[in-house]
């Protein structure tokens, strides 16, 4: 790299943060979603008590100065247990964003490129996918798999990859009228490496739009798994699963399950601001408005 291109380069990225903090969604989502990320790497560290530990005589603790948000049905910590299940949906989340994103994105780039019987059978595959919620055919793969961490992961991705691979699709047909493929392909160059050094660095941005709004997907269908018995299993806490435990005292000792909803909304709401933020920056056509 050229001192020039260094200068550019460094340009274009000090241009992009100036203005990414002028963008009060993308900041705001920004520091919503690091308190989340924050306090899910840090869980173990922070979290007050132990999560799993029961005690009996302290069942339904109303929140208070030996527990800050109370505790549950088992005297378990509320707040313990909120703190580590910011980690079990983010493990979540980036197992399905990474599957979904990798899956996706080839058969996406493939099927653009050669076309044929097979754009056909992914195409008619995403379409199968998107005539149902995807909610229900999640839940419809965990209910035959029986619950866990790993079925909802394999659950959540089988019903995310179509959708990047339909974006992907789109963004590569576009790019296969641009002259620098033309000459890639004038020059012998193999379609793979086409594809990843020349396409798929042209759709990097729109992914990253499409992947940080999608967590937010992730994380509420995680939730919903949970609280319907699919999901997370105890002794690990979920934030869903939180919400179905606080359910049955909800009038007399709402703390557990509000807890869990706020902890839920707020994450989902920081991936969704962060996500329209990053789609206002990067997309061209709003941006230069």
């Amino acid at each position: 790299m050229t001192i020039a291109e260094a200068i550019v380069e460094q340009t274009g990225f000090a241009d992009f943060l100036r203005r990414f903090w002028h963008t009060r969604s993308a900041v705001l989502g920004f520091a919503l979603v690091a308190l989340a990320v924050s306090v899910a790497l840090l869980s173990h560290w922070i979290a007050p008590l132990d999560f799993s530990r029961t005690n009996m005589a302290f069942i339904w603790e109303p929140p208070g100065h030996d527990f800050t948000l109370g505790t549950d049905a088992l005297g378990r910590d509320v707040l313990s247990r909120l703190i580590v299940g910011a980690s079990v949906s983010l493990v979540v989340a980036l197992s399905v964003l990474t599957i979904s994103l990798v899956i996706g994105t080839a058969a996406g780039m493939a099927a653009a490129w050669y076309g044929g019987w097979f754009d056909s059978l992914v195409m008619r595959t995403a379409d199968i996918t998107f005539a149902f919620p995807d909610l229900i055919i999640a839940i419809l793969i965990a209910a035959m798999l029986g619950p866990g961490i790993s079925t909802v992961i394999l659950s959540l991705s089988i019903v995310s990859w179509p959708g990047i691979a339909r974006l992907t699709r789109s963004l590569v047909l576009s790019l296969r009228n641009e002259l620098f493929v033309d000459a890639a392909i004038v020059c012998g160059t193999r379609p793979a490496v086409i594809l990843l050094r020349h396409c798929l660095p042209n759709i990097v941005p729109a992914l990253i739009v499409r992947a940080s709004v999608g967590v937010g997907f992730v994380v509420m269908a995680e939730a919903t798994l949970s609280f319907l018995g699919l999901g997370v299993q105890e002794p690990l806490p979920s934030w869903g699963g939180m919400i179905r435990d606080g359910l049955p005292a909800l009038r007399s000792d709402p703390h557990l399950a509000l807890a869990a909803g706020v902890a839920l909304g707020v994450t989902i709401i920081g991936f969704n601001l962060l996500g329209d933020g990053l789609r206002d920056l990067l997309d061209p056509r709003i941006r230069d408005r």
